[in-house]
Parts: structure tokens; C-alpha cells; sequence
């Protein structure tokens, strides 16, 4: 993955059913390597670079959108995929999913 942000949520692995806080990747808010908790505003810190790079799409700052994030269990390694939703710019809540056709695609809330 080039630049994105790590979202961190409790998830319990569908392969092994381990119970972790893992961090998801996802290209969500500033792409900047930031980490981001339940509530934290993903769009409202000081850009590092001259010309900071949004995701999934620079309108979105302050709206609400949702975008896939990856992860992996440190227990067994399966991939997981999550949604990650953003509601009025902060993230609000992970769900895990089956892997998407195309791990790119975003959507409004």
C-alpha cells in the first residue's frame, strides 16, 4: 500500500476466533501513517507534506463516508477485511467483512 492511516478497533478473527485490538490500513482522511481511535477527527490534523493527499476523496472532509480497510491476525495471519465508517469526519466504528472486488471503493452514509 502507498500512504494511508490506521484505524484501531477489538475484532475477533473468523478464522481462529482470537479475540485482538488490531489496526486496520485503510485510505481514510489525511494520508499521513497517522493512528486513528473510535472518535478521533481523521481529516482535522496539521498536514506533514505541502500538498497532503485525502482519501477516498477530498470532498468528504467532515462528511460521512465509509472505505474498506485490511488487516491481519497476529495469531493465525488470516487477512481480514473491514468497512470502516467515518461519520462527520471522525471514525466512528469498524465492521468486518468478506474480501471486496475492489478494495478501493467507498461510499456516503
Amino acid at each position: 500500500m502507498g500512504r494511508f492511516n490506521e484505524f484501531i478497533w477489538p475484532v475477533e478473527c473468523p478464522a481462529c476466533g482470537a479475540a485482538e485490538t488490531l489496526p486496520f490500513q485503510g485510505y481514510i482522511g489525511l494520508l499521513q501513517w497517522e493512528t486513528f481511535q473510535k472518535g478521533e477527527d481523521v481529516f482535522g490534523r496539521e498536514p506533514q507534506h505541502r500538498r497532503p493527499q485525502l482519501g477516498p476523496e477530498a470532498s468528504l472532509e467532515g462528511r460521512s463516508f465509509w472505505a474498506y480497510g485490511l488487516g491481519d491476525c497476529p495469531r493465525c495471519k488470516a487477512v481480514l477485511w473491514a468497512r470502516i465508517e467515518v461519520r462527520d469526519g471522525r471514525f466512528e466504528q469498524l465492521l468486518l467483512v468478506p474480501e471486496p472486488a475492489n478494495m478501493y471503493d467507498w461510499g456516503r452514509l
